[in-house]
Formats: C-alpha cells, sequence, structure tokens
C-alpha cells in the first residue's frame, strides 16, 4: 500500500524534531493521530522507522534512508499541486498559515473577509514559536507564515508588515504589587518569549528591580492577571490592543523592546491566485 502524503509529512516532521509530542504539537494534531500516521507508514514500508525512547525516538537504519528520499518526494508532489492551483484562476484550496497564538487572537477580521469573499477556500491555522513556524515554510509543511526575526532563505520571501513593542502594563488598582516604585513590585512574564528576556536584561542595566517574577507560559494568562491587579504585565502592544485595550495602561518611561512582525512565503506561491489573495489581504490587514 502507498503511504499518503500526510504520513510523509507527519515523518519528516518527527524525523527532524526526534520528539513525538512536539512533532505533534506543530503538526496541530493529536499525538495518538502522529502515531497512528507513523505505524502506518512503517506498515506500508514493512520495517520499523523509529525507536522510542524516554526523551523522544531516533531513526532506525530503515528511517534514516526513508528521511533521506522523503523531501525531494514531498517537494515534487509539492511542485505539482502548484503546477495544478496555477491552471485554475480562482481563489480555492486549502492554505496553512502559521502565526503564534496571540496573533491568532486578533485576525478574527481577516478570516472572516477571506472566508466570507471565498467560499471554496478553506484556511488552517497552526500555532507555533516564530522559528517554528519559519522553518514548517521552509520545509513545506506551512504555506504562510506571520513571524517575527524570520532566519532568511533562498527561495524564502520576507516582507515587513507590522511595527509593534512589548513593555509594561497594569491594571487598575493601587496595590503595592502594581507599583514599580515600591520594593513590593511583582512583574508577570513568560520567561520564554524572546522579548522578555531582552527586557530583564534591559530592567538590570536600567537599574529597575522587581520584588517577585509570576512566572506564566501565556500572554492571554499575564493579561489577565494583570488586569486583575496581580502585578505589572509584560505584554506586547498589539496584544493589548486587540483584547485588552480598555483594561490595561502602558506604564509611562519605561523600556520599550520593539517588536516587527513579517510575513513569509515561498516565493512560487505568486504564482498561484489563492496564496496571492491570501498574501494581499494579510498585507492590507496589517495596515490597518
Amino acid at each position: 500500500m502507498m503511504p499518503s502524503v500526510s504520513e510523509l509529512t507527519y515523518f519528516f516532521e518527527v524525523a527532524n524534531i526526534l520528539n513525538l509530542s512536539q512533532a505533534a504539537k506543530n503538526l496541530s494534531i493529536s499525538q495518538s493521530a502522529l502515531s497512528r500516521a507513523i505505524q502506518n507508514l512503517e506498515s506500508s514500508v514493512g520495517t520499523a522507522l523509529l525507536i522510542r525512547h524516554s526523551k523522544g525516538v531516533k531513526l532506525t537504519p530503515a528511517g534514516q534512508k526513508i528521511l533521506l528520499q522523503v523531501k525531494p518526494l514531498l517537494q515534487n508532489w509539492h511542485n505539482t499541486k502548484l503546477e495544478a492551483l496555477a491552471s485554475h484562476n480562482q481563489v480555492q484550496g486549502q492554505i496553512k498559515l502559521g502565526c503564534h497564538s496571540t496573533i491568532g487572537l486578533f485576525i478574527h477580521g481577516l478570516l472572516a473577509e477571506l472566508l466570507e469573499k471565498h467560499s471554496e477556500l478553506d484556511i488552517e491555522l497552526r500555532h507555533a514559536s516564530s522559528d517554528i513556524i519559519t522553518q514548517s515554510v521552509i520545509d513545506l509543511s506551512i504555506d504562510i507564515g506571520i513571524v517575527s526575526n524570520p532566519i532568511p532563505y533562498p527561495d524564502l520571501i520576507i516582507r515587513k508588515i507590522y511595527e509593534s513593542d512589548t513593555t509594561f502594563w497594569i491594571g487598575d488598582g493601587n496595590r503595592n504589587i502594581q507599583n514599580i516604585h515600591t520594593k513590593e513590585a511583582v512583574l508577570i512574564c513568560d520567561p520564554e518569549m524572546y522579548q522578555t528576556q531582552l527586557m530583564l536584561k534591559k530592567c538590570k542595566t536600567s537599574n529597575i528591580k522587581f520584588n517577585r517574577i509570576l512566572k506564566v507560559n501565556s500572554l492571554e494568562v499575564v493579561a489577565s492577571l494583570t488586569a486583575n491587579g496581580c502585578g505589572i504585565g509584560l505584554l506586547p502592544s498589539c496584544f493589548i490592543k486587540a483584547v485588552y485595550a480598555n483594561k490595561l495602561m502602558r506604564v509611562p518611561d519605561f523600556p520599550v523592546i520593539k517588536k516587527d512582525l513579517y510575513l513569509i512565503y515561498r516565493k512560487e506561491f505568486l504564482n498561484i491566485v489563492a496564496f496571492k489573495t491570501v498574501i494581499e489581504a494579510i498585507k492590507e490587514w496589517a495596515k490597518k
């Protein structure tokens, strides 16, 4: 039995990540569905392709040989699909759009307009960090990405579409933990966010000190805690504008980290009406 394109795509992601749970997250599918796809591929090949261990997976010798062939196979399929789509002068088919989950919270206007205008267009949203999305666009598992600090790549078109910044915000209330000028001030932030790491370094050089840091791995929760008086939140202004415009106030005269958003896609997409339509719609959305 011939393996499906999905099974080959899933195997390629796992082979590069070497971690099933992370690969499933990147692909926006459940881990059980990913495991079934890998098992189906192994049945098609007739031998095991992965060895599972406590820290993830590794490729068997057969898996290493399959990996060498998968990328050109997927590239050929990708080119064939693009040629077929280019022959239709209509906005139709599926487009995979990748962005951070925070951006996903304020692109509802863009998506609503595209879906309303183009009844044969399907859009799949995938959420991950900017570096994972960029690599996924390069590897053809995501079609279009909205990212920050993308890695330059020969076949990748990178267009700056939006300027934003990350700084300190507070909600209503007068607790000491909300006051940057007290010794009790609490910072609420996502420590894994790149802008957080830059800001903490900036605070250190500027002699800005917090008594404690409340670490949260979700910007939505950071914003909610900040709005409810749990401390001072470190958040991007684009997120505040879209979701918490009337609930949070910028702390004046404090450091700011600039963050630009970029639209990334492969240059061959410009020959296809559906992709070109979505790309232009994103550019227009970013101007609003």
